[in-house]
């Protein structure tokens, strides 16, 4: 293997990885509500899994429950989001989108399709193959990543 290449491979992830950081870390336009991706992700969920918990929300995103429940009590109060107690189970709330949230959820579709098709649209003279290629590529590097996370865990576990 060319050590320079992957050594190039290494380089361009960490930098796909800084720019991705520094997106998520920006506020963006929903329609005409700002909101940071961390609470349009939730706005997402919701709207996507209506009836969803705080505690299925920390699972999907792999958050803790708390980080979760403060970002939904953001949304609660800016008017996106209520909390409907679970009839089977008092101690339960559902979480559903209001009106306005209902608004942002679709703004926040139409926003990841024309930043979808902005990306598609650069990757259009690739052949299938190539981007076959690019995609057995990543799922490697993922791979090496989530082994990474795994043996992290476990090392600080022994602590």
């Amino acid at each position: 293997m060319n050590a320079q290449l992957l050594q190039q491979i290494w380089g361009a992830q960490d930098t796909a990885y800084d720019l991705m950081s520094k997106y998520d870390s920006l506020p963006h336009y929903y329609g005409r509500v700002v909101l940071y991706q961390a609470e349009a992700y939730i706005v997402d969920l919701i709207g996507h899994h209506p009836g969803i918990t705080v505690t299925q929300i920390g699972e999907i995103l792999n958050k803790t429950t708390s980080a979760c429940s403060q970002i939904v009590r953001k949304l609660k109060s800016k008017g996106f989001v209520e909390q409907i107690r679970n009839p089977g189970n008092n101690r339960l709330y559902n979480l559903e989108l209001t009106k306005e949230g209902a608004e942002v959820f679709q703004a926040h579709i139409k926003f990841n399709q024309e930043c979808q098709k902005k990306t598609f649209d650069r990757l259009q003279n690739f052949t299938d193959e190539e981007l076959m290629i690019h995609l057995r590529v990543q799922q490697k590097l993922n791979e090496a990543y989530r082994d990474d996370v795994r043996r992290s865990r476990e090392q600080f576990a022994k602590i």
